[in-house]
């Protein structure tokens, strides 16, 4: 009994190092009493080791099944699902099988400790035990000093890695078992060999490992990189925008010149009526087409008179208020993506309300304590999606739509680059963005 106890003690030593680990590598969901679970959760991993040690179960299937397998769904379970969760349930299944080697190889190759006295003798046994799970605290110990970067593997790839990872996992465990039967009775120079073998397999299987996480590392480079180029075409159409409110602008000025010049003839020839009836409908043609804004700063007024007509096209009802500094510490292109980045969101959110008439989006932007304040709200369904960090992540996906999800991080690194501040509030009907910029 008592020797069932000391397994099941292990087992839990085990698993909770495996819990660090993945808690220090890995984006951990939003659960409630999501430590606690995991607690709970190494209580059964531990449990489940200790049934397959009373089936007396092979040491292959206990590796497989609880290293492996039942390790990769607890971070299914409590962690973002990434391929990077499979690396490291591999790489602490290697770790686990190194430390079983050092501590049962180590003493009989280069201590000459009797290997019968390792199977029978307690005494012997409890210090190849505490060599053991040192060996694997201060193994998992050096892991968690390794910087965690994401990286990414096509499937093809993804594949591959889980069958080498299996099958190197495998030949492992044969090795193992089999070094501790060859020192209880076969020649020493099989025990020599196939502890080089092990070595080399070892040896090789972490040196496949570190190519794939490069690889995937800079797979995930491209991908960023991607990313930055989208989002220098975004700011680029959003530049464009503002030429063609500046464009349409112009037009309407050479237009006004001529309806004041007709307007100028019926007064003239004192056609008060016609004149009247002119004014009208040149009044209800300007509110149906144009959205005209006034605040001294021509890119301001440009890219918000844009995202007013497109709030129009998709039946928004918009409050806004501006009144800008003589300067702005943001330059044109900075202003154009910052503004057009927190009109974008806030109208695909309102877009997502199925009822029209509780679009609705409330924007202003005004000097405040020496600080240029940016405040926007907006209604919203309440479906968010937050991060382990509580970075706030696109409810799409990147396949869906590339240019989404970037916005509010172009918002926070122009924000970071000019020392301001930025906040978010959302709630569960709206979502708020509250933005200073200390004023130059």
């Amino acid at each position: 009994m008592s020797d069932y106890i000391v397994e099941f003690i292990i087992n839990i030593w085990v698993s909770f190092l495996f819990l660090i680990l993945a808690n220090g590598k890995l984006n951990r969901r939003n659960l409630k009493y999501s430590y606690l679970l995991q607690i709970l959760s190494v209580l059964v991993l531990a449990e489940c080791a200790l049934l397959l040690d009373v089936m007396q179960a092979p040491v292959i299937i206990k590796s497989l099944t609880i290293l492996l397998v039942l390790h990769y769904l607890y971070t299914c379970i409590f962690f973002t699902f990434q391929i990077s969760n499979l690396f490291w349930v591999v790489i602490f299944c290697i770790v686990e099988l190194a430390s079983k080697f050092i501590a049962t190889i180590f003493p009989v190759e280069w201590l000459h400790t009797d290997a019968d006295g390792m199977l029978t003798d307690h005494a012997v046994q409890s210090s190849v035990t505490i060599l053991y799970l040192l060996t694997l605290t201060v193994l998992t110990s050096i892991l968690l000093c390794f910087s965690s970067r994401a990286f990414k593997l096509s499937r093809t790839e993804k594949i591959i890695f889980v069958l080498l990872s299996v099958l190197c996992i495998v030949i492992e465990n044969l090795i193992v078992a089999g070094q501790v039967n060859i020192h209880t009775g076969s020649p020493e120079t099989y025990a020599d060999l196939l502890s080089a073998i092990c070595f080399l397999i070892l040896i090789l299987f972490v040196s496949l490992t570190i190519y794939l996480y490069h690889l995937g590392i800079e797979r995930e480079k491209n991908i960023q990189l991607s990313r930055q180029q989208l989002l220098s075409e975004m700011e680029r159409k959003q530049y464009d925008q503002i030429i063609s409110s500046i464009s349409e602008l112009r037009y309407l000025k050479h237009d006004i010149s001529n309806h004041l010049d007709t307007l100028h003839a019926l007064m003239v020839n004192h056609a008060y009526p016609e004149a009247e009836a002119f004014i009208r409908d040149l009044t209800a043609t300007v509110n149906n087409n144009h959205y005209i804004l006034a605040s001294g700063n021509s890119t301001v007024d440009s890219i918000l008179t844009n995202k007013l007509i497109q709030c129009k096209s998709a039946q928004i009802q918009v409050e806004y208020s501006v009144f800008l500094p003589d300067s702005i510490p943001l330059s044109d292109i900075e202003l154009c993506s910052l503004l057009g980045n927190l009109f974008d969101n806030a109208i695909e959110a309102c877009e997502q309300l199925p009822e029209t008439e509780q679009r609705s989006i409330d924007f202003s932007m005004k000097p405040f304590q020496n600080m240029l304040s940016i405040v926007i709200s907006n209604r919203t369904n309440g479906n968010y999606r937050i991060d382990k960090k509580n970075h706030f992540l696109s409810t799409k996906t990147i396949e869906d739509t590339p240019e989404h999800g970037l916005g509010l991080s172009r918002i926070q690194s122009i924000v970071n680059d000019h020392n301001g501040i930025f906040n978010i509030q959302p709630t569960t009907d709206t979502f708020m963005i509250q933005i200073l910029l200390p004023l130059k």
